[in-house]
């Protein structure tokens, strides 16, 4: 018998055409695949916004055919087809073969999207009340060769192997003909009927957290699948490949089994949510600094004095055996110090636990001295040296396609597959000359946000630079519109990326960049970190302090043809604000 999907077919729409179209085609076997009842919605690429396959047939040695089902009584009259019931007579327009063309169509351009060579997709009308033989002339849209009838519920193999064969005759296929493999078929079936599960992500939304699911891709899901056999992994991603969704995903998977499990994240922000998030109380949630003042018998140490005091304790003076987690995960793995990575690893090791971590080396935008001046090495090395299972996420699942693709440019992201499918506008940069061009580019950016349907909460304005040195450090509002260097209701949000981190809002502006900087790495990575945290809306600000004339030397390091401010918008792949 044909595999079908759904497994049971349900009420058939009401259609006794349907059920007996089911019921035929359940005696084909096992190498068919059959979808009932196939619903879609257009993705703006046709005019048709919605739709419905009654079924698709996958044949593996012809390809795809879609077919649409129609019952009662069938007449064509004056360019309309009509469908009357037996039994009320009453008579109703309709339009089989414009349904099934635009489900072909939909379908085809799914497989497009995601494979390299998608098979042929033809479509056919079955009209289960009709005796095609009865009539000799049929308009073009209709050539009675696609036309399955009332004789072909007894012998639908033949009856659909003669459509397909129509169609090879009749079209470029027979010079390429498709033969599915089993292969094939489960490929093209799972990008129909994809699995779905939910996980739980952290959005910002004013001053509370905003809990929210979104689909886990299959790539993320076989990830998650792969860890549960593997003790010790670093899983590298760009910006917006879900490793934060992960992380939490893995501590709460290792928390349903009543294991204890530390779930470290750097950010403060991105902790202060986290916590809201109302995690199983197997999971203990700190970022660095939470973490000393756990472990650290001295208790009052100033905030901004912390951090360094706990890692020379950590390295130097910390009983090990008092270490209270056998499990740890740890998010944003690349801004914390490679000695103290190195020394987690020790202590879970010891004790047989679990330690992934997860990061991205372009994000890494803290740094550290050592005592003598020198920075401290780079946790991302330290990572790629040590841990033997490194495992890579590709698919950006936060941002749109356009803002993906500038994130690609500027992160040098070279991984097939990373952009994101879900489209918006082009990111923005705008060339400013001084600070008030700047303050009206913010003021704009607000105005403009805010008409477009962005609340004050789903806006936020970035700084690369710290907060006292950036052109708004003396800002309380700009026109009428006041700025909080947290997340207040009634406030746009004034903060920096590094702080900003980890955390994502609808529509971003960047701040302070100057075009002199943009060939420092430093600069690029918060650049970077920045406009991954725009999930719908990206403008940066851009104060250009180098001469025109003065670009292709001043910005040799960015590449060859940097000549005017086209060339960076092109470099950054976004449009440019005139």
């Amino acid at each position: 018998m044909a595999r079908f999907y759904p497994e049971n077919p349900g009420n058939f729409n009401g259609s006794e055409g349907e059920e007996q179209v089911y019921n035929a085609l359940k005696t084909l076997d096992d190498r068919y695949v059959v979808f009932h009842s196939y619903r879609w919605v257009g993705d703006g690429n046709r005019s048709q916004a919605d739709g419905e396959a009654d079924f698709i047939i996958f044949d593996p040695k012809y390809g795809v055919l879609v077919i649409e089902v129609k019952d009662g009584i069938i007449s064509y009259e004056g360019g309309r087809w009509y469908s009357t019931t037996r039994d009320t007579h009453e008579k109703n327009e309709i339009e089989p073969f414009r349904q099934a063309v635009s489900s072909k169509y939909r379908i085809l351009d799914e497989f497009n999207k995601h494979m390299r060579f998608a098979p042929w997709v033809f479509h056919a009308v079955w009209f289960t009340n009709f005796d095609k033989s009865q009539v000799h002339n049929y308009p073009l849209e209709a050539p009675p060769e696609i036309i399955l009838d009332a004789d072909a519920l007894s012998w639908p193999e033949d009856a659909i192997r003669n459509v397909f064969e129509f169609w090879y005759d009749t079209t470029a296929a027979r010079k390429y003909p498709s033969v599915l493999s089993d292969e094939d078929i489960t490929r093209c079936v799972g990008i129909l009927q994809p699995v779905v599960r939910a996980a739980e992500t952290v959005k910002t939304s004013g001053v509370s957290c905003e809990s929210t699911s979104v689909r886990l891709t299959n790539q993320q899901y076989a990830l998650l699948h792969f860890l549960q056999e593997q003790r010790i992994a670093a899983i590298y991603g760009p910006a917006g490949t879900g490793k934060t969704i992960l992380a939490v995903e893995k501590a709460k998977m290792l928390a349903n089994d009543e294991e204890d499990v530390l779930l470290l994240c750097f950010n403060e922000f991105l902790w202060e949510r986290l916590k809201e998030m109302e995690l199983n109380q197997h999971i203990a949630l700190h970022n660095e600094r939470t973490l000393a003042e756990e472990l650290m018998p001295e208790k009052r140490i100033p905030f901004d004095k912390i951090i360094n005091r706990f890692e020379a304790y950590f390295a130097e003076e910390f009983a090990d055996e008092s270490w209270p987690y056998k499990n740890v995960i740890i998010d944003e793995a690349q801004d914390f110090p490679s000695d103290l990575l190195a020394h987690i690893h020790q202590l879970v090791l010891a004790r047989g636990g679990i330690l992934y971590v997860f990061y991205d080396r372009k994000q890494s935008v803290i740094t550290r001295k050592m005592p003598d001046g020198t920075l401290k090495p780079n946790a991302s090395v330290w990572i790629d040296q040590n841990m033997d299972c490194r495992l890579v996420l590709y698919r950006n699942c936060r941002n749109t396609a356009e803002i993906s693709k500038s994130l690609s440019n500027i992160g040098e992201i070279k991984t097939q597959g990373y952009v994101n499918e879900n489209h918006g506008d082009k990111p923005i940069v705008q060339f400013c000359t001084n600070q008030e061009d700047i303050v009206a580019a913010v003021k704009s950016f607000i105005n403009q946000s805010f008409g477009e349907g962005f609340s004050l909460t789903d806006m936020v304005i970035l700084t690369t630079h710290m907060l006292k040195s950036s052109m708004l450090t003396n800002f309380a509002a700009i026109g009428d519109w006041q700025i909080s260097n947290k997340p207040e209701l009634g406030k746009v949000w004034f903060t920096t990326v590094r702080r900003f981190k980890g955390v994502e809002a609808k529509a971003v502006l960047i701040l302070d960049v100057k075009t002199s900087e943009l060939t420092q790495e430093i600069t690029r990575n918060l650049l970077y970190v920045g406009s991954s945290r725009a999930t719908l809306k990206l403008k940066l600000l851009i104060l250009d302090d180098v001469r025109r004339k003065d670009y292709p030397v001043a910005l040799a390091a960015l590449g060859d043809k940097i000549e005017q401010r086209k060339d960076i918008a092109d470099w950054l792949g976004m449009d440019i604000k005139k």
